[in-house]
């Protein structure tokens, strides 16, 4: 989609800022992912403060408007349309974050570890969203439909997957405590796994169909 809106003669310098901010805000909010699970699933300490890393996250989001609002403040006719995308997509991004630093506030909700087959579901089913964050910054930053419909492919398959498992929980003997726990995590993998795939719709739909189709809250 992208080679297609860019203006003939290549993006302009704020443009390929932008990108580049959300395929930073992609990366961090990754590696926000990767400390969340392990903390989650691990029972491992947490030693650092995803709300400080989220921050940079939400810095990355005001980086992207500011460069779309000084390209559009300077040549408001080049690339309007990837301007219109960029804006959209950094809010996908921005949330990628939030919905990372969720699963870490559940941990002081759980009374005890997590462990057996419920906590192993969890893993199996993060182990293939997780993947999707490179796959997503591939796709975004090199217009790549192939890369961009794996992404929303694998969500539509692991949404379900997490979808059945939320159900499992319910109708399990689990404590409220770790239900809660255990459908909470779910919820959040479920988002952040529409927020990629949002991101990767990008690539592939025009302006008007981008995220569409994704009617979770």
């Amino acid at each position: 989609m992208f080679e297609r809106i860019f203006a003939r003669g290549g993006r302009s310098r704020l443009i390929d800022a932008a990108i580049e901010d959300i395929c930073e805000m992609l990366g961090h909010s990754g590696h926000m992912l990767d400390l969340a699970l392990a903390s989650l699933l691990d029972n491992a300490p947490l030693t650092v403060d995803l709300d400080a890393m989220d921050d940079r996250v939400d810095d990355g989001e005001r980086m992207v408007r500011r460069s779309v609002l000084e390209h559009l403040s300077v040549n408001p006719q080049q690339d309007l349309v990837a301007s219109l995308v960029l804006v959209s997509m950094v809010q996908d991004a921005e949330r990628l974050g939030d919905f990372a630093r969720g699963i870490a506030e559940l941990l002081p909700l759980a009374g005890s570890p997590r462990s057996g087959p419920f906590a192993e579901d969890l893993r199996r089913a993060a182990g293939r969203l997780r993947p999707l964050f490179t796959v997503c910054e591939e796709a975004f930053r090199a217009d790549d439909p192939e890369r961009a419909r794996r992404v929303m492919a694998t969500y539509a398959e692991v949404k379900v997957e997490l979808l059945a498992y939320t159900e499992r929980v319910a109708a399990s003997d689990l404590g409220a405590d770790m239900a809660v726990v255990y459908s909470g995590a779910a919820r959040s993998l479920r988002r952040v796994g529409a927020h990629l795939a949002n991101i990767a719709s990008s690539v592939v739909l025009p302006y008007d169909r981008i995220r569409h189709g994704d009617e979770e809250s």
